[in-house]
């Protein structure tokens, strides 16, 4: 019975050091381990008990033949052995169970942690993404971005959709994957957009849009007169009339925090 509840021990630490390793054979050990010595704990307490029962004399009838009074001390054993391993045997069931608990709160605690690093990840993104799309010279910098025409970017916009889905859902191997995948479209995306520019409008727009940028520049600038501003963003709109779509989130941006709405035309 010692032998089992020093083997249920054993197990215990096994199972908590292969948890902690993340090594799945040795935490497998440890759980057999445990089982094993409640087991042979147990049995051998049902066998004590067994020899008990056998060796103590029928009810009601007295021995024909009396011990000495040193038999006493067996009797004493065997009840010591009984309460003993039957003591040590739930004892170790409930370190099993206080062990199961326990890695059952720290997987959920684990989860929810990884949830969470998934959704800043997730969070940084759109972020990002919406950061561009409401500033309309980091847009006139890298238009194709904006644009889901371009194939990388179209791919962004599905990712972004995908990890939406998934973050609503319970499957963190999802969610996980639709992260990564729309880290790794967002990533390709800007990339394309800064190596792009301008260069896929013709000379003359080009060169209408880098003029459109300047004059959004001095129309967001405070500190020039509110006459000035308003006319830098009249022009700009004039030139990028029929060249390039400005995002709704960057006319929103201009018109509402910069008060440079103008009326009946928007950029």
């Amino acid at each position: 019975m010692s032998g089992g509840v020093v083997a249920a021990a054993v197990g215990f630490f096994m199972a908590a050091m292969g948890r902690q390793a993340e090594d799945a054979y040795m935490a497998r050990r440890g759980v057999s381990l445990i089982v094993q010595g409640v087991f042979f704990s147990i049995a051998f307490s049902g066998v004590g008990a067994a020899i008990r029962w056998v060796l103590a004399p029928p009810d009601g009838k007295p021995s024909p033949d009396p011990e000495p009074a040193e038999s006493g001390g067996d009797s004493n054993l065997v009840d010591l052995l009984l309460w003993g391993g039957l003591t040590l045997g739930g004892l170790t069931v409930a370190a099993l169970a206080g062990w199961g608990a326990w890695c059952a709160r720290r997987r959920r605690i684990a989860k929810r942690r990884r949830r969470q690093a998934l959704e800043r990840s997730h969070d940084t993104v759109a972020a990002a993404y919406g950061d561009y799309l409401a500033d309309v010279l980091e847009w006139l910098d890298r238009p194709t971005l904006g644009d889901v025409s371009v194939p990388a970017t179209a791919a962004l916009v599905q990712a972004l959709a995908a990890a939406d889905d998934a973050r609503l859902g319970d499957d963190i191997e999802d969610y996980q994957q639709a992260v990564a995948v729309l880290r790794t479209a967002w990533q390709a995306a800007d990339d394309h957009a800064r190596r792009t520019g301008l260069r896929q409008l013709p000379r003359a727009e080009r060169r209408a849009a880098e003029q459109a940028r300047k004059l959004l520049t001095t129309a967001l600038d405070s500190s020039g007169g509110e006459h000035e501003r308003r006319s830098a963003y009249a022009k700009a709109r004039d030139l990028l009339d029929g060249i390039l779509v400005v995002p709704p989130q960057a006319v929103a941006t201009l018109e509402n925090n910069h008060r440079l709405a103008l009326t009946p035309k928007s950029l």
